[in-house]
């Protein structure tokens, strides 16, 4: 009975709506990177200039999908702090900062963080190298 549960949850995670996005961007260096994906269109998007007008998209198999559901839920991404703030502002500048946006269902929240950070948690940072990982599998960085 156990297996049946699974699946369910499986096939539901599949079939509620899902989307991310994923930026990051480094001030003094110009780096620039956003990975999304919205299950509508299942595509998964890169663009590495600020402008957004160099993406790349490919489509995102069930079992990626369903791993990067299950990495955001085991890492309770929708209870982290909105803002892991720098300990010194003036730090700002050549910090690299992230910011991640996850829409699961009716569930919508957004965590932004900087390389300087303090007190960023494993788990935002194992999802967002789920992200990276998925997309640098295809070719898409």
């Amino acid at each position: 009975m156990s297996t049946n549960t699974s699946i369910n949850e499986n096939s539901r995670n599949t079939s509620e709506p899902f989307s991310f996005k994923y930026v990051e961007s480094e001030g003094l260096a110009n780096n620039y990177l956003v990975i999304s994906f919205d299950s509508e269109s299942n595509n998964l998007k890169v663009s590495t200039d600020i402008s957004g007008t160099n993406i790349t998209q490919k489509p995102l198999e069930d079992s990626e999908k369903i791993t990067l559901i299950d990495t955001i839920r085991k890492n309770n991404f929708f209870n982290a702090e909105s803002t892991y703030v720098t300990e010194k502002e003036d730090e700002d500048n050549t910090a690299l900062s992230s910011s991640l946006t996850v829409t699961q269902g009716n569930d919508i929240h957004t965590t932004v963080w900087t390389s300087k950070s303090k007190d960023v948690p494993q788990a935002l940072i194992e999802i967002t190298n789920e992200i990276k990982n998925i997309a640098h599998g295809k070719k898409m960085i």
